[in-house]
């Protein structure tokens, strides 16, 4: 006679609700044991408490007391290493008595512990006027102590920075002396000697804080020499001493606590301790009342407890419980909520089951048959499924055995996932990557992944490539790494490969490569987007050979303005060789003259022929035509050269050119015609703006501006540069000058930009008035020897 499933499953639950519970069981005595185990644990506490403030007391004592002799020592040294600075500049020698003053009365300003400051020379005597705290009162002069004369001679011969307690304290101030040598050489000439309050240093050093917990007191052989409260802490308050680091070991700095933190009374402790035990006593004989009431509860709820929790541990997941013959014996509200069917029509029913999609039968009867023997996957299976409104739905479903206490599989429980969506938004993923790498492909740009490499010997392997870099460089990763050799190990910029005889701007970054199954899943990879720009790069080449051609052009245009001045200029040393030639003519055919007098003659013509040679050769080297050429050349060269230019404009309008270079500045990496016609298009402009000039003066400086860089300065009294028009004075076409064309400046920062510098323009602060013009240039890698001194020159009237 066969057995009904459904009574066997409702027999077993019954029989479980029936059977004693394992897992609970009361113990009498466990109140009264709990209870004393309390009580001894209250008192161990109260013990423990009571050694555990005394402990943290001491602890919190020596903290704080270490605490704050930090912060003294570093107050100290903090002064001292601000009066280094001026020892420092006292052995430059350039202290005088007024600036030694100006120093002292700002330190004393800042420092409110300094009593006084003085300058003395090795044997103790005063070299200026001490400059005095006058809070302390007078008569802290320290040339006038006798300690500070002994100490001074031994600060000297140690040539190192001392403190030292003076013999005696004075007062309630309790000085001591800070002495630090003034060394010129390898010898200490002078020193300097501040004089520092330890009352002012307690007060200013120590945090309120510390100083309404504590007394602190600076001792020196157990002397009180100055204390932080005149209250005293009572008898037998903790104490602790300690060193201050920047002082001598002899000075302590001892620290008392004001008062105790009061230990709660033991007698009260025992009696809450009492209250305590009877109250946990009490709680206890409760507790053991529940959980007798629990016990008797808990066999009523054990079989529908474990039913439940197996059944209904998501609500999101349709559940449903199966018998061993497929027969559905439970669902949750979730199940019904996903078929949209009654639990009513759900429960009792077999396959096929009226959630099954007909056309599906065969595919879940396959599905359900695995199922019931055991061979379910892992993973789940799918099913095909629809809803009370015919609404197809996909569903995963995974199966587990369903176990009683004993271990019996007593059915199987399934829950349902609906994967509708999800399936649906994978096949949209599938279908925005399909129409990805379509606009991959379709890109100009090549691009390409390529995974790190692994070791030595491992070759990366081409990931990916669009259209474009198959097209570009093949099937392979040589292209790639052709790129990427050509970075030299930057992550973006302009290359040219040599196999293509192409340009390319190029741009990498590191991704992790999604998983796969060739030994590559998840790891690093390197994406590379290169562009062709081999068209702009010849357009750019095109554009600074047309720059080339019109700054060329501007140098002629220079010498063209200037070719009068500079035909004045050349004729002067020509008539003097005429002159000179025909006046020895003369004097040789009348035989007056003799052979020192002939020498001198033609030594003033050989002198002005070369004049006239070197202003014919610095004509020559600025109007010829060459490529750029930057090269270590010394900044007083350049200058010297567009000096001369511009000397003879500035000549006739009666205005000096003042040269000011760096002696020590290495040569500057540029090409030195073009710098030269940066800073001639500067000084033209210079002498034209101070026509009305009240000081017919232009500065010209060069200066080194950092580790790498010099400054040049052209600064002029002119009539300067409207503010309004300072934003376009470098674009193109913009003149303030009625005749300019507007390319001058604009030529001018195309060349500095040229040689990675910047130029700039901004008013002149002088009471003059005028403008302010500086550009940079990089120094050269290399430093050579200096071909002459500074160029110090100035160019009088004419």
């Amino acid at each position: 006679m066969s057995q009904d499933p459904s009574r066997s499953l409702s027999d077993t639950f019954a029989a479980l609700a029936q059977s004693p519970s394992r897992r609970l069981g009361p113990w009498p005595y466990l109140p009264f044991v709990v209870t004393i185990l309390v009580a001894a644990l209250l008192a161990a506490l109260i013990a423990a408490m009571v050694i555990e403030d005394r402990q943290l007391q001491r602890e919190a004592l020596q903290r704080d007391a270490d605490s704050t002799a930090q912060q003294l020592s570093a107050r100290l040294v903090l002064v001292r290493e601000a009066l280094a600075v001026i020892a420092v500049e006292m052995s430059t020698g350039t202290v005088d008595a007024r600036r030694f003053e100006t120093l002292a009365s700002e330190m004393i300003d800042s420092k409110p512990e300094l009593i006084a400051l003085a300058h003395l020379d090795r044997h103790g005597r005063a070299l200026s006027p001490a400059t005095l705290n006058f809070a302390f009162g007078p008569g802290w002069d320290p040339a006038s102590l006798p300690e500070i004369q002994a100490l001074a001679g031994q600060a000297v011969a140690a040539a190192s920075t001392r403190f030292a307690l003076l013999g005696q304290p004075r007062g309630d101030t309790a000085p001591v002396a800070l002495l630090i040598p003034a060394t010129a050489g390898d010898q200490p000439q002078s020193l300097l000697v501040a004089l520092l309050s330890l009352r002012e240093l307690l007060r200013t050093a120590v945090t309120a804080e510390m100083l309404e917990r504590y007394r602190f007191t600076l001792e020196q052989d157990g002397r009180q020499l100055v204390a932080s409260s005149a209250v005293v802490p009572p008898a037998g308050a903790p104490a602790y001493a300690t060193t201050l680091a920047a002082l001598p070991r002899e000075l302590k700095l001892n620290a008392s606590a004001f008062r105790r933190q009061a230990v709660f009374p033991a007698d009260a402790l025992a009696w809450v301790a009492g209250v305590l035990a009877l109250a946990v006593a009490a709680a206890l004989g409760a507790l053991a009342l529940y959980t007798t009431r629990l016990h008797r509860i808990d066999r009523a709820l054990l079989a529908e407890t474990a039913l439940r929790r197996a059944m209904e541990n998501s609500q999101a997941t349709g559940l449903a419980v199966l018998d061993p013959q497929g027969v559905i014996r439970y669902v949750n509200r979730a199940l019904t909520q996903l078929t949209g069917l009654a639990a009513d029509a759900l429960v009792g029913r077999g396959a096929p089951f009226p959630f099954w999609l007909p056309e599906a039968n065969l595919a879940n009867q396959r599905a359900l048959r695995q199922i019931l023997a055991g061979e379910a996957p892992a993973g789940g299976v799918e099913m095909s499924l629809q809803t009370a409104g015919g609404v197809r739905i996909e569903a995963h479903v995974y199966v587990s055995p369903l176990v009683d206490e004993d271990g019996r599989q007593i059915g199987w429980m399934t829950s349902l996932t609906d994967v509708t969506e999800p399936r649906r938004i994978r096949t949209e993923l599938a279908a925005a990557h399909e129409r990805f790498v379509r606009v991959l492909e379709s890109l100009e740009a090549a691009v390409s992944v390529v995974s790190a490499e692994r070791g030595q010997a491992a070759t990366p392997a081409l990931l990916f490539g669009n259209r474009a870099y198959s097209e570009t460089f093949g099937a392979g990763a040589d292209g790639h790494d052709r790129l990427q050799q050509a970075l030299r190990g930057r992550d973006s910029g302009e290359v040219h490969d040599q196999a293509s005889d192409r340009w390319f701007d190029v741009r990498t970054r590191e991704i992790r490569w999604p998983a796969r199954d060739d030994g590559l899943a998840g790891d690093a990879a390197r994406l590379q987007i290169a562009t062709d720009i081999t068209l702009r790069k010849t357009a750019e080449e095109i554009a600074r050979q047309q720059q080339d051609k019109v700054q060329f052009t501007a140098r002629l245009m220079t010498m063209g303005e200037m070719a009068s001045s500079l035909a004045h200029e050349l004729n002067q040393p020509l008539t003097a060789i005429n002159n000179y030639s025909e006046g020895t003519l003369a004097r040789l055919a009348r035989g007056a003259m003799s052979a020192d007098e002939l020498k001198a003659a033609l030594a003033k013509t050989a002198a002005q022929a070369q004049r006239a040679g070197g202003i014919i050769r610095r004509i020559r080297e600025f109007v010829k035509r060459s490529e750029p050429r930057r090269r270590p050349t010394p900044a007083a060269r350049i200058v010297e050269d567009a000096i001369a230019f511009a000397e003879i404009e500035a000549a006739k309008r009666r205005i000096a050119i003042v040269a000011d270079v760096d002696p020590r500045l290495p040569p500057v990496d540029a090409d030195p015609i073009l710098i030269e016609q940066v800073l001639l298009n500067l000084l033209k402009n210079a002498v034209e703006s101070m026509e009305q000039a009240v000081v017919p003066r232009i500065d010209v400086r060069v200066r080194r501006a950092g580790e790498s860089t010099a400054e040049f300065t052209v600064i002029d009294r002119g009539a300067g540069i409207a503010p309004e028009h300072l934003p376009n004075v470098f674009a193109p076409f913009f003149s303030t000058k009625s005749d300019g064309m507007g390319m001058g400046l604009n030529i001018c920062r195309s060349i500095i930009e040229f040689h990675q510098g910047q130029l700039a323009v901004e008013p002149n602060p002088e009471p003059a008035g005028g403008t302010v013009m500086h550009f940079t240039l990089p120094l050269a890698a290399s430093e050579p020897a200096a071909d002459g001194a500074a160029l110090t020159m100035e160019i009088p009237h004419r």
